[in-house]
Order: C-alpha cells, then sequence, then structure tokens
C-alpha cells in the first residue's frame, strides 16, 4: 500500500542530547519524538490548539485545588503493558525528584509536595521521592492535589512532562533507553545515533484520529542549506526548515514548483537582554532597541512576509492572549528610541547573537538599529544550534540573543513563566522582579479560568516597564515537501500533519 512507504520527515540538526524521556527532552529534535511516541492525558487540536481530552476521559475539580483523572481503558504501550494510572504517577515523581536532574521538573511544581522532591536549595537532599499531592484510586483513576489552586491545571496536561512511562522504564533502565517506549500513535523501530530515528505506525493505537502515514524516518542534517538540497534531490520529503534567505527572495517557491505549506503558529521570536551584564541591564537601552527596530518592513523584505508583528509576550490563539500588551514599544519610533538611550547612557557597541540561520532577518535588524541610534552593532554567529543554546543557558553570550519560544501549551502563562519568573530554569537573562512573581502566583491561584487569565494579563502588562525580552513577530511555520506526499498540512504546533497527509509513490 502507498501509506507503507516511509517518508523522510527533517529533524533538526543534530540528534537529541538528552534521553527520550517525556520529563527529561528539552530539546526541540527530540521533543518532536516524544510527541510521535506518547499521548498524555490532553491534547491540543491540529486546526488551532485547542486542548481536548486524549487519554483521560474526564478532569474533574470542585475546588481548582484537587483533580479527579479517570483514563480511558484499553490504552496500552508499545511493549503491550497496560497504560494505568500509576505509570502517570510513577512517571510524575520521577520528573518531580530533584536527584533525577529531568529538564522539566519545574513543571510538577504546582503539585502540593514538590518541595519535599526538589528542594530550592541544591545542597538540601529531599525528604522523599514521592510527590504528597499524587494518590492512586484504582487502576484507571488517579488523585491530584495542588499546594494551592491552579485554575488552568487541566489545559498543562498534554505537555511532555506528564506523560505516563512504561514500568520497563523503572525495571530495566538501559532496555528503555537502548529503544524507548511509549504509548503514542507510533513506535521506536531503530534508532541511529549519526542521523535519527525509524518509526511506525502503532496497531494497537487507541486515540483518534490515527496516524495516515504509516512509516517515519526522522532525519537530521547539519545545516538548513544541506536539509533543503536533500529536498530538492529527492532525499528528503518534508522540511519545516527552509533557509530563510531562499524563503524571502522566492527561490523555495520556484524550485520547489509551489510544493510549499505555512501557517501562522504558536511560536513567538523575540530578543532576550543579559540582565546580568552592565549596560544590557538598564530598561532603556532594551526600550531604545525595541523602539528602533521596524519590524513590519523587516517582516516583508527579509522574511518573505506572512510572520505578524508583536504587539505582546504570547500570539493570538492561546488562552489569556490580549493584543496591544506591549503598547507603543513594539512600533517603530526612531525619535523616542534615540530619547531612551539618551536616558540610559549606554554608547555601544551593541552585540546581537543568534544561530547562523537567522543571518539575513538579523544582518538587517542589527544594521537598522545602528543606523537608528548611531551607535555601532555587529551580528554574532554560531554554526551549531547546540553551541549557541549552551552559550545562552550557561550566560555566556555578551550581547543580546534570539530568543525563540514555542508553546508547550496554549496559554498565556507558558509564555510568562518559564522565560521570566525568577526562578524558572528557562529563564536565561537573569530577569527578576518580585511583583511579576507575585502576579503570576496571584494568577495561579484564581477561582477560575477568566479570573486567572486577567492576572496573568496584568503579569504581561507589568513587563513592559523592564522590556526584559523584546517581542519581534509571530512566527510564520513555512515547509517544504517532495512529490510523494499529498494532503498536505501544517498543524497548529507547525509540524506536518500526519493524519491528514498521504503518501503518493
Amino acid at each position: 500500500m502507498p501509506g507503507d512507504r516511509e517518508i523522510r520527515l527533517y529533524n533538526y540538526e543534530h540528534p537529541p542530547v538528552r534521553p527520550l524521556v517525556p520529563g527529561d527532552t528539552a530539546e526541540h529534535c527530540g521533543t518532536r519524538v516524544i510527541g510521535l511516541l506518547f499521548t498524555g492525558l490532553v491534547g491540543y487540536a491540529s486546526e488551532d490548539a485547542t486542548p481536548y481530552h486524549a487519554l483521560a476521559c474526564s478532569i474533574s475539580t470542585a475546588d481548582s485545588t484537587v483533580f479527579t483523572i479517570a483514563l480511558r481503558r484499553g490504552w496500552t504501550f508499545h511493549d503491550g503493558t497496560p497504560v494505568l494510572a500509576h505509570n502517570f504517577t510513577d512517571a510524575w515523581n520521577h520528573t518531580a525528584y530533584r536527584p533525577n536532574g529531568q529538564a522539566h521538573a519545574a513543571s510538577l511544581e504546582k503539585i502540593l509536595g514538590y518541595g519535599e522532591v526538589h528542594p530550592e536549595d541544591p545542597d538540601r537532599a529531599p525528604s522523599t521521592d514521592r510527590l504528597a499531592g499524587l494518590r492512586v484510586l484504582d487502576d484507571h483513576a488517579f488523585e491530584v492535589t495542588l499546594a494551592e489552586p491552579f485554575a488552568i491545571f487541566p489545559t498543562l496536561l498534554g505537555a511532555p512532562a506528564f506523560c505516563p512511562l512504561p514500568d520497563v522504564f523503572f525495571t530495566d533502565r538501559e532496555r528503555y533507553l537502548r529503544l524507548p517506549v511509549g504509548n503514542g500513535p507510533y513506535r521506536l523501530v531503530s534508532v541511529e545515533p549519526a542521523t535519527g530515528h525509524r518509526l511506525t505506525a502503532f496497531e494497537e493505537y487507541r486515540g483518534t484520529p490515527g496516524p495516515g502515514v504509516r512509516n517515519l524516518a526522522l532525519v537530521t542534517h547539519p545545516t538548513r542549506e544541506s536539509a533543503y538540497q536533500a529536498l530538492l534531490d529527492g532525499e528528503l520529503d518534508f522540511l519545516d526548515a527552509l533557509p530563510i534567505d531562499a524563503v524571502a527572495d522566492g527561490r523555495c517557491e520556484r524550485e520547489l514548483a509551489g510544493r510549499m505549506v505555512g501557517r501562522l503558529d504558536l511560536k513567538l521570536q523575540g530578543l532576550g537582554f543579559p540582565c546580568y551584564l552592565p549596560g544590557y541591564d538598564n530598561p532603556d537601552l532594551r526600550k531604545a532597541v525595541s523602539l528602533a527596530i521596524d519590524r513590519a518592513h523587516l517582516v516583508a523584505h527579509a522574511l518573505g512576509g506572512g510572520q505578524r508583528p508583536a504587539d505582546g509576550w504570547s500570539v493570538p490563539g492561546v488562552i489569556g492572549h490580549l493584543p496591544g500588551q506591549a503598547g507603543w514599544f513594539c512600533t517603530f519610533d526612531p525619535v523616542a528610541a534615540r530619547a531612551h538611550l539618551a536616558r540610559s547612557g549606554f554608547t555601544g557597541p551593541l552585540e546581537f547573537h543568534s544561530p547562523v540561520s537567522a543571518r539575513r532577518w538579523l544582518g538587517e535588524l542589527s544594521a537598522g538599529v545602528a543606523r537608528v541610534l548611531g551607535i555601532d552593532c555587529s551580528v554574532v554567529l554560531y554554526d551549531r544550534v547546540r553551541d549557541y543554546c549552551e552559550a545562552v543557558e550557561q550566560r555566556k553570550v555578551t550581547g543580546i540573543y534570539r530568543v525563540d519560544w514555542a508553546a508547550d501549551y496554549p496559554a498565556l502563562e507558558n509564555f510568562l513563566r518559564p522565560l521570566f519568573h525568577s526562578d524558572s530554569p528557562f529563564n536565561d537573562s537573569g530577569y527578576a522582579r518580585p511583583e511579576f512573581d507575585a502576579l503570576l502566583a496571584e494568577a495561579d491561584a484564581a477561582p477560575d479560568e477568566s479570573a486567572a487569565s486577567a492576572r496573568y494579563q496584568a503579569a504581561e502588562r507589568l513587563l513592559v516597564r523592564d522590556l526584559p525580552h523584546i517581542p519581534l513577530w509571530q512566527d510564520r511555520a513555512v515547509a517544504g515537501y517532495s512529490e510523494r506526499l499529498g494532503n498536505v498540512r501544517m498543524t497548529s504546533q507547525g509540524d506536518l500533519d500526519l493524519h491528514a497527509a498521504t503518501v503518493l509513490a
């Protein structure tokens, strides 16, 4: 059958560095594999990211503090073992337990007892390895008690950190790591360390809709350019990282004979500031740079159009989004930009750091800021995304750095807490404002989703005072595909919709 033929999908520049464990996989390349291997309690609609119950048949609460979760029956992992309540609680306990060093441990911080399994002080040993707020009721139901009310908690449950883990993960870790076992629409067939992963549709998958393409190869390429050449040569079937320059000047459209697809996705492109460095710690400098950027011009001329200039720190389509939150600081105002620069006392130079893929648009942005502000600006490019990420995470960057944040779940809170809360492991800028943290805490404890959104919006407005990140634009996911694929469309997360796609040859 045509659907049995393997299709080859691009999966970034290098294989995952961290293991394929839902609570520990933080890189885009690993997260893409996890999304195929696992299904969580909640899913997000491919059309608009609306949350829906996936493995959960119900999530109920009377007070936004104690949640009872009932599971659908008959689901199994790829090794044939059943998906039961303890597979969730065991997985969440493993992720939260500080000595395990899981990247997404903080996702569990709302659950009662997190401080005991994951002390804030790294020198203090945990008093237990079990979250007090988790209780198995029977094989198909468990209870989650939070430390305080958190109205949007059910929306979070589609994030990777909340996926279940099979028994083999705990009984034979080495076996699991050699060939990870999930419960999702695809099971892993083989891992090829230098090139990628092969997967096939899981015949016993109980979710709907099921996969429309049977066999997948997730392939890595060292650069976007080499991946694009592989697509042109018929060695790749779907590439969602087309060279930005080739998209902007229309070359992709010509060379692919129109075999392109795109949509706005739940990703915000921005610039972060190392608030821990002198000069860059001044809000007036950050406001000067933001006002010196002509977003509409860059979208039209450096990116090829289609992106939506930002006006705040989230994007349309997420729960709680409110237009215009950044006010006039996302407008192009050279006079105001120079006034803020004068108040900052900063005389330059400015550096802009990024992976090499942003060479064109970041170069134009840097040149435009230099013209408006009258100071020297330069671009520092990294050939390897891994090197760039390490420099940012280890706070070794010496200037402004590119930030592209994709939502783990469609809520305003997910655009705020990870990047700007003073205790977040993803707060690479070093930004800290107690009032902001307090507003997030108030929002978390709100009695319902509407009240919570109002407080998250207040926290977002507070960012205008400091501008720790400059919002640039909502990204537009653009992909090219081979002649072998039909009915090609993209999900709200910017991936190929494997439920809809067909293999033609």
